[in-house]
C-alpha cells in the first residue's frame, strides 16, 4: 500500500509540475490583477449605490422633521379651537411621523457604518491593486531581460579569443619595433 500512495504522489506531482509549466505566469498575473481591477470596480459601484441610499434616506428624514415641525403648528391652532377630533388625528399623524424617523435613525447609521466598511475595504483593495500592478511591472521586466538574448547590444563581449591575442601581441611586438 506504501509503494502505491508513493507512486500516486509521484505521478500527482509530475501532473503538477507539467501544469507549472504549460502556465504561463506572466498571463496569469495579468489576469488576477484584471480580477482584482474588476472586484475593485464593483465595489466602487456598490459604495456609490449605497451613499446614494444614504442620501435619498437623509433627504426623507429632512422631511419627517419638517412636517413633523409643521403639525406641531397645527396642533396649536387646533387646542385653540378645542377641536378634539383633529387635535388627534394630527397627534396619530405626529407619532407616526416619530417612529418612522426613529427607524429612518436607525437604517442611516446602519448605512453610514456600512459605508465606512466598505470604504475602508475599497481603500485596501486598491492599495493591494496598486501593490499587484507594481510587482506585474516587476515581473515584466524580470522576465523581459531573462528571455532578451545573451549577446545584447551595448553589453562588452568579455570573451577573449587565441586569434585576439595573437593580433595584440603582433600590434605590442610591431609599436615596440617602432618606438
Amino acid at each position: 500500500m506504501a509503494l502505491i500512495s508513493r507512486l500516486t504522489r509521484l505521478f500527482r506531482a509530475d501532473a503538477h509540475a507539467v501544469l507549472d509549466r504549460l502556465e504561463e505566469p506572466d498571463i496569469l498575473l495579468r489576469q488576477a490583477v484584471r480580477e482584482m481591477e474588476n472586484e475593485v470596480e464593483r465595489n466602487s459601484q456598490a459604495l456609490k449605490a449605497l451613499d446614494l441610499d444614504y442620501q435619498h434616506a437623509h433627504a426623507r428624514a429632512t422631511e419627517l422633521e419638517t412636517s413633523i415641525a409643521g403639525i406641531s403648528s397645527e396642533l396649536d391652532l387646533c387646542f385653540e379651537a378645542g377641536n378634539e377630533k383633529l387635535i388627534r388625528m394630527l397627534l396619530r399623524r405626529r407619532l407616526e411621523g416619530e417612529r418612522l424617523l426613529a427607524h429612518l435613525g436607525q437604517r442611516l447609521g446602519r448605512l453610514q457604518g456600512e459605508k465606512n466598511d466598505r470604504g475602508r475595504n475599497l481603500d485596501e483593495q486598491r492599495q493591494q491593486l496598486e501593490s499587484m500592478r507594481q510587482k506585474a511591472a516587476a515581473f515584466e521586466v524580470e522576465s523581459a531581460t531573462a528571455h532578451r538574448d545573451t549577446t545584447v547590444w551595448g553589453q562588452p563581449d568579455l570573451n577573449i579569443a587565441d586569434s585576439d591575442v595573437d593580433l595584440a601581441l603582433l600590434r605590442e611586438q610591431q609599436q615596440r619595433k617602432a618606438s
